[in-house]
């Protein structure tokens, strides 16, 4: 009998324990993977909310006054008042491109008059208070979705 040949044996053997040690690393490629993803988004989500941001801090302020009148009857309204996509229209093309790569990337976003009065609760019509959020849901085990957030004051010149 020969001595250099392999049983059957031991070649099930050998590729048992060749299949034991590929499976964790199969295992770390997806998780990598999926990271890598997840970071592309958290930056898309910063790149959208700056992009955003500087759109409405260099909108017309009085914008925000006629918006405030078609939004509420109230003179006296403070919001805070939806902040769609009339308000940043160069960005929201970035957000519908994406939303093409990625089904569940949201922003949504609110403003309101900053308080001139805490007691009477009125309205200081110089400043705006701005809140961005972009959300999308975490690939893998933890499906909550992951928020990006940004608020920020605005100004009248």
């Amino acid at each position: 009998m020969n001595k250099r040949a392999m049983s059957l044996l031991e070649v099930f053997i050998a590729g048992f324990i060749l299949v034991l040690g590929i499976i964790p690393l199969i295992r770390n490629s997806q998780a990598d993977a999926e990271k890598a993803i997840e970071t592309e988004k958290i930056q898309m989500a910063e790149r959208i909310l700056e992009s955003i941001k500087s759109e409405l801090m260099t909108m017309k302020f009085g914008v925000f006054y006629e918006r405030a009148k078609a939004e509420s009857l109230d003179e006296k309204a403070i919001g805070p008042f939806p902040l769609n996509d009339a308000y940043y229209p160069s960005s929201i093309d970035k957000v519908l491109e994406i939303q093409q790569k990625y089904k569940d990337f949201q922003v949504v976003g609110t403003w309101s008059w900053a308080i001139k009065d805490e007691d009477k609760q009125e309205p200081d019509k110089t400043m705006v208070r701005a809140e961005i959020m972009c959300s999308f849901t975490r690939s893998g085990k933890d499906k909550k979705p992951l928020e990006r957030r940004k608020a920020f004051l605005i100004v009248r010149p």
